[in-house]
């Protein structure tokens, strides 16, 4: 969930004057155009995520999952079948896998082998399920000491812990001087940074071996304590974020490692941040929209999200870096939450841009308690091209004529196969696959196959 994006509820006139001073002041409908007619430069080049073989790399996914926020053991509840089910029938290819710091080093210097096995034994199964990981170190309300998950009790004061008092909303407990002052302190303290990133080395390590693992997420939804976001961004995270990539790094140098701004941006606000001068960066900010998850609802105000979605592409391309949202979605209760994923999934389709639902169950639900595409689930799932051999020019979804449709251009960045995703929900009477260069297109049920042969392409697929 979105600790700040549920704080704002109580702060939306200010949210609301941010975002508007600091949104695009002419929404377009192509994310790639320039600002209209009146002659404004177009938005600075983007910079797409690519896999091992040069391919662009789309990744659709979901988080994994809240529920081990407060699970005995801090793991998920799913394994390789459920995985697998997410892979054919919702066509995700990838998982965000919740870990916490607090599971991985309950006592300073002591680390927990059996929870690490546990959580490479996770991803492990999500590979062979055909899953792409991307591995979050989640915190919510700093963690352990003041009754949430994330960092270890014994990284900050226990008398901070005990005048602590909760207040009625778990979220504005991040505004409590208590956790302010926590969070300040593992910013300022060399020792405590230095705790944070050995942890995430010994993480590392021991998934080093794991094919899977595509990225590493260095910290969730990451508070500025008692300084401004601005702070965080330009002076906290340069330095944290690179003490802990060149320590993931010095273990496993094979995975990207994704960078999240302040939350502030979380609902719309373009962002100040500052990433460390390392390769191999991703930008991960959330989506979050004000209107939505504070349960007013969604109106089919596509403008709306479309700008929302501008600022992310800006601030990616102003970074210089590939961008994934690494959270969004919509509680099922809230009103219009169908149409308002559905539609959300549309602009990323029309923007090409990865993301990950929250979550897989727990109340932003995809699947029921079998395992079963909810409403939301079944709003999600849609083909899209998950690897590119070439530059991805564009995608499009027809939900109701059951119509896919996608170009790109094999310009020899990648010479591997171009494979896009069929999910099974999608098409549930079967599919033709059409090249409009007579080109082959190999079904393989879940996906299907283009091999390369250069040049423009164009693939047309029915249900």
């Amino acid at each position: 969930m979105a600790p700040w994006c549920a704080a704002r509820r109580l702060l939306l006139p200010l949210c609301a004057l941010v975002a508007a001073c600091g949104a695009e002041s002419d929404a377009t409908p192509d994310f790639d155009a320039g600002a209209g007619d009146g002659g404004a430069e177009p938005p600075p080049a983007r910079v797409s995520l690519r896999d091992a073989e040069g391919r662009v790399l789309l990744l659709r996914g979901t988080n994994v999952e809240g529920a081990a926020k407060s699970a005995a053991d801090h793991l998920p509840r799913q394994g390789v079948e459920d995985f697998r089910r997410l892979r054919e029938e919702l066509g995700l290819n990838a998982i965000r896998l919740l870990v916490f710091w607090q599971a991985i080093e309950p006592e300073q210097g002591v680390y927990d082998d059996a929870y690490l096995a546990a959580v490479r034994d996770v991803s492990s199964q999500a590979g062979e399920a055909g899953l792409l990981v991307l591995v979050d170190m989640h915190q919510d309300v700093y963690g352990e000491g003041f009754g949430f998950a994330g960092a270890p009790r014994w990284t900050c004061d226990e008398s901070l812990y005990a005048s602590f008092e909760p207040p009625a909303q778990w979220y504005l407990g991040y505004f409590e001087p208590e956790v302010m002052e926590c969070f300040d302190r593992l910013y300022a303290d060399p020792g405590l940074r230095a705790g944070f990133a050995a942890a995430w080395a010994r993480l590392a390590r021991e998934l080093r071996d794991g094919a899977a693992v595509v990225a590493y997420e260095v910290l969730n939804e990451p508070s500025w304590g008692s300084g401004t976001s601005r702070d965080f961004d330009r002076r906290i995270a340069p330095a944290l974020y690179g003490e802990v990539i060149d320590a993931i790094r010095a273990e496993d140098p094979r995975p990207h490692v994704a960078v999240e701004p302040a939350s502030a941006a979380n609902v719309g606000i373009p962002t100040d941040l500052v990433p460390p001068d390392r390769e191999r960066l991703v930008y991960a900010p959330h989506y979050y929209p004000i209107a939505v998850e504070r349960g007013d609802g969604y109106a089919g105000d596509v403008d709306a999200l479309r700008s929302h979605l501008r600022v992310v592409l800006d601030d990616a391309a102003a970074l210089g870096l590939p961008p994934v949202l690494t959270e969004l979605g919509a509680r099922p209760d809230v009103p219009g939450a169908e149409p308002y994923v559905r539609d959300l999934y549309d602009l990323l389709d029309e923007a090409r841009l990865g993301a990950f639902q929250w979550e897989i169950r727990g109340g932003y639900d995809l699947v029921d308690d079998t395992g079963a595409p909810t409403a939301i689930g079944l709003a999600v799932a849609r083909p899209y091209p998950a690897r590119t051999a070439g530059a991805l020019l564009s995608f499009h979804w027809d939900g109701e004529a059951r119509v896919f449709t996608a170009e790109w251009e094999e310009d020899g960045t990648a010479t591997a196969d171009t494979i896009v995703i069929t999910p099974s929900v999608a098409f549930p009477t079967g599919k033709t696959a059409t090249l409009e260069d007579g080109g082959e297109a190999v079904d393989e049920g879940a996906q299907l196959r283009v091999p390369w042969i250069g040049g423009r392409r164009a693939l047309r697929i029915e249900g």
